[in-house]
Parts: structure tokens; sequence; C-alpha cells
């Protein structure tokens, strides 16, 4: 598959600009769960639509990014957690969840008492053993500020992300911005306090 950031997009030339782009990304929940709303930042524009699909056992959840116009399917977000209880997401384009159409996984590396959050992305999914991240998110959730960049290296940044009420998200040229979304709306759910603990599903809003 195509690099999001080479010469065509990983998920739909709509979403492929030849120039910086900036979206808002504020929240859209609902009686089903956890939802956003993504337009562009100059003039409002609605680009897409997230909304979650379903909350399984133990709260893993299920969300599906929309084309604000058609409302079809252009990627789906999920949740996994492995026997040791370790988490992480994976998109996939359209609604399945077929191997062949997985775009990218993210892995939080945030270790105990660090300072910030670092979150590696892999693309196609493939996190086993030893291998280097195609892209790492950096910065600080609760401060607001975090970068993703290839490699590591800030210098090389493909995206930025400022949280206050809503999002705002900043894409270099040649980027495929769907990607960036996506991965936008899972650091939030990576951050949110309603599944921090194995006890959530006795107390959390989807839980009820």
């Amino acid at each position: 598959m195509p690099w999001p950031w080479e010469s065509k997009s990983a998920v739909d030339e709509r979403f492929y600009a030849q120039n910086p782009t900036a979206f808002t990304v504020g929240r859209a929940d609902n009686w089903r769960g956890d939802g956003f709303n993504i337009t562009k930042s100059e003039g409002g524009a609605a680009v897409l639509q997230v909304q979650t699909d379903h909350v399984g056992n133990g709260n893993l959840r299920s969300l599906v990014v929309l084309d604000a116009a058609s409302h079809d399917p252009l990627l789906a977000v999920e949740e996994f957690r492995s026997g040791d209880g370790l988490k992480w997401w994976e998109a996939f384009r359209g609604r399945g969840t077929s191997g062949k159409n997985r775009l990218f996984a993210a892995v939080d590396k945030t270790q105990f008492l660090q300072i910030g959050n670092t979150v590696h992305i892999f693309l196609e999914g493939d996190s086993s053993g030893d291998r280097v991240p195609d892209l790492v998110v950096s910065g600080s959730y609760s401060r607001g500020t975090m970068t993703v960049a290839r490699g590591g290296d800030d210098a090389d940044f493909v995206a930025q992300i400022r949280k206050e009420t809503a999002y705002t998200v900043w894409i270099k040229p040649g980027v495929d911005q769907t990607f960036v979304l996506a991965l936008t709306v899972i650091l939030d759910q990576m951050h949110s306090p309603y599944f921090d603990t194995p006890s959530c599903k006795n107390s959390c809003r989807h839980g009820r």
C-alpha cells in the first residue's frame, strides 16, 4: 500500500491535498457513544463524521469514519487487547476488518512516569517483534500539543494536533488527511477517562 505522504491517497483521493490543510475535530456524542464531527477549519465545511459502531466485551470499542456528505464508510477503527492486557488500535479501509484492508496500527508506548506521550504507528498494522515504527506521535496529550512524525524525527513531521475544546489538526501537503484525522480520534479514545480501568464496564456510560 502507498504510504500516506506518497503520490496518492491511501484511503480516498478527495482527502489528498497538495497544500497544507487544517481541520477541526469536535465531539458529537449521542446515545450510541462517542462521536465526532470533522470540519475544515477555514469555512467550516463538513468533511467527515465518526460514530461509535459498537462496544464489545471488556469495553473494546469499534468506530466508523463516514464521509459527511454521502455517509459512506471510509474507515473502520477497532480497539484490540492481547492476552496479557496490552491494548492497541487498528484502522481498516471500508467497514470490515479484513487483514487485506488494514491501513495502520497505533500502539501506546508511553512508559510509567514518562512526561508526555508516545504512540507508535505501524503501516499495514505489522507491529510484531522489534520493528521500527513508520511514524511516531510525541508530545503531551494533557498539555494539548502532539506531533506526528516519520520515524519519530520531529523535524520530519507530517501533522500537528492541538487540543483545546476541540482538536485542531494541521496536515502537511501530500499527506493522506483521512489517515491523520482517524489517528486524532484514536488518540482521543486512548486517553478517554471512561475506559481507563477494568471496572469501566460497571461504571462508564457505555457500559450502562
